[in-house]
């Protein structure tokens, strides 16, 4: 099983989205010792079992909860242009209008684009594989805004 790597295979498969994964540490890990003893085949073992062990715990984690939302709750906006109705709650509602109000956030706004708007969140668990982000941007609904497209001239991600 191991020198074969089928958890790793077994994970790939059920999981394409680790194929993006570059490397795989574990903290345990005693690295030193296995480069010190300078045998390329315990190496390569060491590196296996390794693996192994993570893909398996992978499976099991992925296995064990059920895929759906990553969000638990809205937690703070940088700033908000229109409190309550234009809040960061509205960021976590699926689908369109809401009682006749869009899902959306909108911000205060600044006039220097440097400065940053940021959006946090409250996961459901410690762990969480995000493997999608939906952003879209605002259009507007109302009569003086129908069709008119709100975005933003660059989006960051930090984690």
């Amino acid at each position: 099983m191991i020198a074969n790597g089928l958890c790793k295979q077994l994970c790939l498969r059920m999981f394409p989205h680790f194929l993006r994964v570059e490397c795989v540490i574990e903290p345990s890990c005693d690295i030193e010792k296995a480069s010190e003893v300078g045998c390329s085949k315990f190496v390569e073992w060491e590196t296996l079992k390794r693996e192994h062990k993570v893909y398996a715990f992978l499976v099991q984690g992925c296995m064990s909860f059920p895929f759906g939302k990553c969000i638990l709750d809205a937690i703070s906006a940088s700033s908000t242009d229109n409190f309550p109705e234009e809040s960061i709650r509205n960021t976590v509602q699926q689908g369109g209008p809401i009682e006749s109000r869009a899902s959306y956030w909108s911000s205060k706004g600044q006039r220097d684009a440097a400065v940053p708007e940021t959006l946090v969140y409250k996961l459901v668990a410690d762990i969480c594989v995000i493997t999608e982000i939906n952003i879209q941007p605002f259009k507007g609904y109302s009569s003086d805004t129908l069709n008119q497209i709100h975005s933003l001239p660059q989006f960051v991600l930090t984690f």
